[in-house]
């Protein structure tokens, strides 16, 4: 039997709270919520809401000027009534890894 390579995250993910902006075009469903890490195509957000996995959303950052069309990887319980979102963006504007001034 072949053994099935571990599947890694082709770039780390940095430690960083940002607020961004999510939003669904399919649904009307908007929310602002913190990241907990992210890297230059995708991001950790907690949210309040549920988000559907592969439901595709728009991400923008609340400072600066950083936008991507994305898609929801996985949304799992996290701690008092919140959600933890893996967004696997798509054609991300700017460096999201840096901190935006």
């Amino acid at each position: 039997m072949a053994e099935t390579p571990l599947l890694r995250r082709k770039e780390s993910r940095i430690p960083m709270q940002m607020f961004v902006n999510l939003y669904s075009p399919d649904n009307p469903i908007s929310e602002v919520a913190p990241t907990i890490d992210i890297s230059c195509h995708g991001a950790r957000v907690v949210t309040k809401k549920i988000w559907p996995q592969n439901q595709q959303l728009s991400i923008r950052s609340i400072r600066g000027n950083l936008y991507s069309h994305a898609r929801v990887v996985y949304c799992q319980p996290y701690k008092d009534n919140f959600f933890v979102v893996g967004i696997e963006m798509h054609y991300p504007t700017g460096d999201w890894t840096k901190p935006s001034r």
